[in-house]
């Protein structure tokens, strides 16, 4: 009998939806995570988007952008309180972003930009911040290749985020995260290499 195309083609669809219905291997261990940080990047991402929410409230930003923030982060919130469906803070998060962006006005321009002062939206700084806090859990859990991986992009936004006058419009403490954590990342990097024989 000959095998088409097509019926190769159902047979890896069907395969791959058996697949996606079982529950992996691990997943019941997520279940038992009720507080605390997660070593999972967006679990990471997230929590920068709802430090940035606070400041961006704070500073009476656009409720637009805000609103254009908000859409991925309450995304990403569903998939992590399915994922981790007892955690706390990942069902307040997405309880307040929800009711946060219940609140924008529909009409209010996505387009405004977030003013100097909020850098929600900056690629540097978010990954910097993410992927420090990321590969600290990395390294801890003797995750060493990925730590490493993570520390290589720390390093590159450290020198974006250090040139002079970079964060000049960021609130101080900010500005002071980033300067008082380098040389922690610097001592991770070394750790990283180490492990990694590099």
């Amino acid at each position: 009998m000959k095998t088409t195309p097509l019926a190769i083609l159902v047979c890896v669809l069907a395969l791959c939806l058996q697949a996606s219905a079982r529950a992996g291997l691990y997943d019941d261990a997520n279940k038992d995570i009720k507080t605390g940080d997660i070593a999972n990047q967006d679990y990471w991402f997230t929590k920068f988007d709802m430090m940035m929410l606070d400041l961006a409230l704070q500073q009476h930003q656009p409720e637009g952008r805000i609103g254009l923030e908000l859409a991925s982060t309450i995304n990403r919130l569903k998939d992590l309180t399915k994922a981790y469906p007892n955690h706390e803070d990942l069902k307040k998060w997405l309880a307040r972003a929800e009711e946060i962006n219940a609140k924008i006005d529909p009409n209010a321009q996505r387009g405004t930009p977030f003013n100097a002062g909020c850098p929600w939206d900056e690629a540097n700084f978010a990954q910097l911040w993410v992927n420090f806090n990321y590969s600290k859990m990395l390294l801890d859990a003797k995750d060493y290749e990925k730590a490493y991986t993570m520390l290589t992009n720390v390093m590159q936004n450290y020198d974006i985020m250090l040139k002079p006058d970079r964060m000049k419009d960021y609130p101080a403490d900010l500005r002071t995260w980033v300067t008082d954590h380098k040389a922690e990342a610097d001592k991770m990097m070394v750790l990283a290499k180490d492990k990694t024989r590099r």
